[in-house]
């Protein structure tokens, strides 16, 4: 840590991320913020990252808190497979 071109960008983000999963956690939903440093020239890094994370929070299921408000229902169709056009 200390690498970014930013100066302290990094030393700020590590300070948010840790405050805002502090907060998560009080809400009961640990576990779904993430934060991993990755450079512009570690493309496969990214997408295993990408891709590790979204399995993981697919696992852990919907959201609890939207499904106690309904939003849970109203943002369903974000996720569902998408639809062949018909003509």
């Amino acid at each position: 840590m200390g690498d970014c071109h930013y100066l302290y960008g990094n030393h700020m983000t590590v300070k948010r991320v840790t405050f805002l999963q502090e907060l998560l956690q009080f809400m009961g939903m640990e576990d779904r913020l993430h934060l991993e440093w990755i450079s512009s020239a570690e493309a496969q890094k990214f997408v295993q990252v990408v891709t590790d994370f979204t399995e993981k929070i697919r696992s852990m299921g919907p959201n609890r808190l939207a499904l106690r408000s309904g939003l849970a229902a109203a943002a369903a169709h974000l996720v569902e497979e998408p639809k062949a056009m018909t003509a």
